[in-house]
């Protein structure tokens, strides 16, 4: 009893020395992001300086940086000598309208959506993790019914919409570029079945093979962009960027990594969709995390090893 009446009444002491580190670290974190004009440098700045320095910046930040860029060399090549060609698979950014500045109505527009990408991106995980445990027990008889399920509704899809079954089927970096491109002169009935048989199409596949989270989440969150941009106020650039940012933060539960991608993706429109990202990132994640709590699930952050440990290997392929 006194050890935990003297923990509580070090806390008390604490708080105020901790409330002002956070709003130094705020401030600093502000002041940074205007005077780069980007809210992610000021973030990965401080985050260096704060969490990577000392003994751990040579150890493993230097080395990490050091082999991502001779990766990089080996596909875009070094003068005469041609690199290797990523077309097959590697993501561009999207062709997105051009976004000026966002507005009162598209800050209101980025919190909701948010929360309802991260509430259906949380259904998809727990019921994956659900069919996990069922397939354990049988895993060949089961694994294969999986299978023609999958198939299964990838044939639904495309008689419900006369489109064709690949969306459904391949993971979604072979799908961006014909759902953006096509997007404009396909019905909105599309989008809400594609999210429908995509959505089930990858729980079932998250639970019982091999695969990923990062492009079935970007994928359902531009699925979803495409057709919240319909919403009065809401263009389909901001739309997209919202929900493609909750959706991979949902999934990853990394914000800092989810902010980066989804500005990467979405960089031909500008820089203006940045602060709206971040609300949207920000709104999804702690909404997963309230989830988490409540629901009684652990609290790890990668959340292909909380459905099935043979999940991390390879990207998804649904």
């Amino acid at each position: 009893m006194g050890l935990g009446v003297a923990a509580v009444r070090r806390a008390k002491r604490d708080a105020p020395e901790q409330l002002v580190m956070v709003m130094a670290a705020a401030g600093s974190f502000a002041a940074i992001s205007t005077v780069f004009g980007s809210p992610v440098i000021g973030a990965v700045i401080l985050i260096e300086a704060a969490g990577l320095g000392g003994p751990r910046l040579p150890v493993v930040l230097l080395p990490g940086l050091i082999a991502a860029g001779l990766g990089s060399l080996v596909f875009i090549g070094l003068g005469a000598w041609t690199g290797l060609s990523t077309s097959a698979w590697s993501l561009s950014p999207f062709d997105l309208p051009p976004f000026s500045h966002p507005t009162v109505v598209h800050f209101l527009w980025a919190v909701a959506p948010a929360i309802a990408t991260a509430i259906v991106v949380f259904a998809i995980v727990a019921l994956a993790r659900v069919l996990a445990r069922v397939v354990a027990r049988r895993r060949v008889l089961l694994t294969t019914i999986a299978g023609v399920a999958v198939g299964g509704l990838a044939v639904a899809f495309s008689q419900v919409t006369d489109q064709t079954p690949e969306a459904v089927l391949f993971s979604g970096q072979d799908a961006f570029g014909t759902l953006v491109k096509d997007a404009p002169g396909l019905s909105l009935s599309v989008f809400v079945w594609l999210l429908v048989f995509k959505g089930i199409a990858w729980s079932i596949s998250l639970g019982n093979f091999r695969g990923g989270p990062t492009f079935p989440a970007l994928f359902l969150g531009t699925v979803g962009g495409l057709l919240a941009g319909h919403l009065p106020g809401l263009a389909e650039t901001p739309a997209v960027a919202v929900l493609m940012g909750a959706a991979c933060v949902s999934m990853l539960r990394l914000p800092l990594a989810s902010v980066v991608i989804t500005l990467l993706l979405t960089s031909s429109a500008g820089l203006a969709v940045g602060p709206l990202i971040i609300v949207a990132v920000t709104t999804a994640y702690i909404t997963t995390e309230v989830l988490s709590a409540r629901l009684g699930e652990g609290r790890e952050r990668a959340a292909t090893e909380e459905v099935a440990p043979t999940l991390a290997a390879t990207p998804a392929k649904v």
